[in-house]
């Protein structure tokens, strides 16, 4: 039974962070109660600690599980929440970040007019994907896919999401959707360069362990949507950017280079070097010969909340 600590009454904000918290989480330094903070925190908490996070600021909900079914069962449980708020960033627990990043994603998302959008990693960060690290020439970078590590989604593309939430453990596929929910998706999701966040800990380390004891993998959740969706391998790609200048690149190409050469000349500023090394010149081959994968996705909306009712921006 999920159990809601006391909480602050309503508040006119536009903007949520929902963090799938442990008892390690970090989210009490990002900046939720300090004075003027123009976002609202929720605490999907997973642990078992009776006292852990009760905060009034932290809005603590308990569910048991894995990331994305506990957003599920919080948007379930409280569907307003889709009609309160535009924007909804859902970072893992395990990222530090502060109150003037998270503020600058949100006022990114709006300024671009996006549909989702997440932070670059600091190069120190421990990562997946080399396309999502902080590129020091670019402010922005318009991408095909946006991990799930710490996405910013507008309400109306959660609310399309929810029922792949619902029977996702691991998000793995997840991210392979939500940038392609519009009859045009092109500049509709985006890396923030300027904006980074770091990552602690080795991905999916706690999530496998779990995943494993239910006799899931994240693959095997890939693969069902995979199939399901005509899926292709899971490579991020920057094909429109703008740098630090303000000037616009068009050339997917040209972009690849760039982040090729500003990566290589960080390399010592890599926490994982072994894996820039690895994957560098595949980052290249990737940014010119791969397709951007924009094509539309038409997914059902769930039942218990209707599309009409969700805030618009």
């Amino acid at each position: 039974m999920n159990l809601i600590s006391k909480s602050r009454a309503p508040t006119d904000r536009r903007d949520l962070v929902i963090v799938r918290a442990g008892d390690r989480s970090l989210h009490r330094d990002w900046g939720a109660d300090e004075p003027g903070c123009n976002f609202d925190l929720i605490v999907s908490y997973y642990g078992s600690d009776p006292s852990a996070f009760r905060l009034p600021y932290e809005r603590r909900v308990d569910q048991k599980g894995g990331k994305w079914d506990g957003v599920f069962a919080l948007f379930r449980q409280q569907p307003d929440l889709l009609q309160r708020y535009q924007y909804f960033w859902l970072p893992d627990d395990d990222l530090e970040a502060d109150r003037k990043t998270i503020e600058a994603i949100f006022a990114t998302m709006r300024r671009l007019d996006l549909d989702v959008g997440q932070p670059s990693l600091t190069l120190d960060s421990y990562f997946s994907h080399l396309p999502f690290m902080r590129c020091d020439s670019f402010e922005h970078r318009f991408v095909d896919k946006v991990e799930i590590m710490a996405p910013c989604l507008r309400a109306d593309i959660v609310l399309t999401m929810l029922p792949l939430f619902e029977y996702s453990l691991s998000g793995f596929g997840l991210d392979s959707i939500w940038t392609r929910l519009r009859a045009d998706n092109r500049r509709k999701s985006a890396v923030f360069d300027k904006l980074s966040v770091r990552h602690t800990r080795p991905v999916g380390s706690a999530l496998s362990q779990m995943m494993l004891e239910k006799g899931l993998t994240p693959h095997a959740e890939y693969a069902e949507l995979e199939a399901r969706f005509g899926l292709d391998e899971f490579y991020p790609i920057s094909y429109e950017a703008v740098d630090i200048r303000g000037r616009r690149w068009r050339s997917k190409t040209a972009i690849g280079l760039r982040m090729t050469l500003d990566y290589a000349r960080r390399l010592k500023a890599f926490r994982q070097v072994h894996r820039l090394k690895k994957t560098l010149w595949r980052h290249v081959r990737r940014q010119h010969f791969k397709a951007t994968e924009l094509s539309t996705i038409a997914l059902e909306l769930p039942s218990f909340q209707a599309a009409d009712k969700v805030k618009a921006c």
